[in-house]
């Protein structure tokens, strides 16, 4: 609909949040939960943008769950219950390295860095930096943005 009216035009870039992926970035099938495009980067990355000819998009928010060093995900959220911390620092990294090779990016905000909540929305799971203080996709990232 934002398309349809023009949106573009007015954009410097399109706002784009991926935050459920479960599998690399660099997968275009095999999520355990269904095919939905939006499971997966490229897809969801390629529908989000197509109806905004060939506008860049800009993550506002681009994460990945895991419950290691906290506990039992709530409901809405088990999708994630399997994913580890060193998963989720190897697909950010795969992530960034994707959104920089695609030519389709302009920018990329993690999300997110040190969130401490746990609880109906568990944000701390998608924090970089864990709960004991170590940030291992830190370190993924440094050595793929160098």
């Amino acid at each position: 609909q934002m398309a349809a009216a023009g949106a573009g035009q007015y954009a410097d870039c399109i706002g784009v949040h991926y935050n459920e992926g479960i599998i690399s970035p660099t997968q275009n099938s095999g999520d355990p939960r269904d095919n939905y495009p939006t499971r997966y980067f490229g897809s969801m990355l390629s529908r989000a943008l197509s109806p905004f000819g060939g506008k860049q998009a800009c993550f506002t928010e681009l994460g990945y769950l895991t419950p290691e060093g906290y506990g039992t995900l709530p409901g809405g959220f088990s999708w994630a219950q399997n994913t580890t911390i060193a998963q989720q620092a190897q697909w950010m990294a795969e992530a960034a390295v994707a959104a920089a090779s695609s030519g389709r990016v302009r920018l990329m905000i993690v999300f997110n860095v040190n969130f401490t909540t746990w609880g109906s929305d568990p944000q701390a799971g998608y924090a970089i930096i864990r709960a004991d203080g170590t940030c291992p996709a830190c370190t993924a990232l440094a050595g793929v943005l160098q």
